[in-house]
């Protein structure tokens, strides 16, 4: 679960959003950022639904109008937190300067 996560996340570089978009976008952030920090798949599954609504209604939007940008710095910023905290929940603790079950001796 964790990797898709991270794939949808790391799309978000695709993403062309009015302000308003990328507004909605941190909202479902944060709250997927809670879900993940809670370690709720069940949660965690509901943000990137919602995510999943945002791409879909803002795709279906794409005509003219609204000035579009990328990923507005302070998106892009709390996307990239995300995506390390769950990166480094991928690599495991081994990975991340952890001990792998042994204990130091008493000499």
């Amino acid at each position: 679960m964790t990797r898709r996560v991270v794939n949808r996340l790391r799309a978000l570089d695709d993403w062309f959003l009015s302000a308003e978009g990328w507004l909605d976008v941190g909202r479902v952030l944060g709250e997927l950022d809670a879900a993940v920090a809670a370690d709720s798949p069940g949660a965690v599954d509901e943000a990137l639904t919602g995510l999943q609504a945002l791409e879909s209604a803002y795709r279906a939007q794409a005509l003219p109008g609204t000035r579009k940008t990328l990923i507005p710095p302070d998106r892009r910023e709390q996307r990239n937190v995300l995506v390390g905290r769950l990166t480094l929940d991928l690599d495991g603790p081994a990975q991340r300067g952890g001990t792998t079950g042994t204990t130091p001796s008493a000499d």
